[in-house]
């Protein structure tokens, strides 16, 4: 793990698989067809970027924690295995409301109150979206 500051692509790399093995996600690239393969490299790529600059870090437990480095509020956002509970929140939207299902489901699987997503700026929210989706596939 890595506490502070940049860290080698090589070390990213193998980050990013501790942390798929820790919470079983299946990021089996030759049972992706090539629409799924692309938007997973995209995904990965995104993570594995933040994992370079030094604002996301896989903890002891395999969650990812990521630190805004856009937004005013820098306090760390940490991931916990979702439950059902975060499904369901995309239930208390309107069937138009995607973005608030979203932050919902972020809030869920973060123990984080979702409006604190809407004052985030968007690349740092690009980085919290990559993780959901990648418990979420």
């Amino acid at each position: 793990m890595q506490d502070t500051g940049a860290i080698a692509p090589e070390v990213a790399e193998a980050e990013f698989n501790r942390f798929c093995v820790a919470n079983e996600l299946d990021v089996d690239e030759s049972a992706m067809d090539r629409e799924d393969r692309k938007g997973f490299t995209q995904t990965k790529r995104k993570i594995i970027l933040a994992m370079l600059s030094g604002s996301l870090i896989i903890n002891d437990d395999g969650m990812p924690e990521y630190t805004p480095q856009r937004s005013k509020n820098k306090t760390p956002v940490i991931f916990r295995e979702p439950t059902g509970a975060a499904m369901m929140a995309m239930d208390r939207s309107k069937k138009d409301e995607d973005v608030r299902k979203m932050f919902g489901t972020l809030g869920e699987m973060t123990g984080t109150d979702s409006k604190i997503f809407s004052l985030m700026h968007v690349r740092d929210l690009q980085v919290l979206l990559a993780l959901a989706t990648l418990f979420l596939a």
